[in-house]
């Protein structure tokens, strides 16, 4: 979850009832994430968001759901401010898995990743609209992607779109999986 500049949000957590106490298991540019309670057998993070954008994926109305896509359980409200001005936003979701070194998560993870790239590369010259175009391209050109995953990429193009975020398909814990070996676009938005 870091930043290509390897960025860490350096925050620290905020004092909320729903936080004191649990263990610190993640953080990206604009994100802490906590351990969570397990629940019907489900595990659960609390993602701390100081992004709009990733609040958005998280929560809006009409974010990208389904089988790609985080099960988000509860909007918890704020606690306090980042250094960088935003809302923090506690919001609980299904715990998610890092990519093993091999199985078909992480083969069709690196197909992804590497179609994105490669499709960047071929829009650099775009420069700020290059990964968009590059989402499209994923979401439009047929590469042996089944229905589920190409509806997926779809509804994170028209996301993209909408929210004016710009996507990211490369970064390793942008793309991660539950434990049954489904993957799971698990931030693969940032602010412009």
């Amino acid at each position: 979850m870091t930043t290509d500049l390897g960025e860490i949000i350096r925050d620290p957590v905020p004092d909320h009832p729903l936080l004191n106490g649990r263990k610190e298991i993640g953080r990206g540019e604009n994100t802490i994430v906590l351990d969570g309670d397990v629940v019907d057998g489900q595990a659960r993070v609390f993602k701390v968001l100081s992004s709009p954008t990733d609040y958005a994926y998280y929560t809006a109305p009409d974010r990208p759901t389904g089988r790609h896509f985080p099960v988000v359980y509860a909007d918890h409200g704020t606690a306090g401010r980042s250094s960088k001005g935003f809302p923090f936003h506690i919001v609980e979701v299904e715990k998610l898995y890092p990519l093993p070194g091999n199985g078909d998560a992480a083969e069709l993870a690196a197909k992804i990743s590497t179609a994105y790239f490669d499709a960047c590369m071929t829009w650099r010259n775009l420069a700020h609209d290059m990964g968009r175009i590059a989402l499209h391209h994923l979401a439009v050109t047929p590469m042996g992607w089944n229905e589920t995953l190409q509806e997926s990429l779809r509804a994170l193009e028209s996301f993209s779109g909408e929210y004016d975020a710009l996507p990211d398909l490369i970064k390793a814990d942008n793309l991660m999986m539950r434990k049954d070996g489904t993957l799971v676009f698990s931030d693969p938005v940032f602010m412009e």
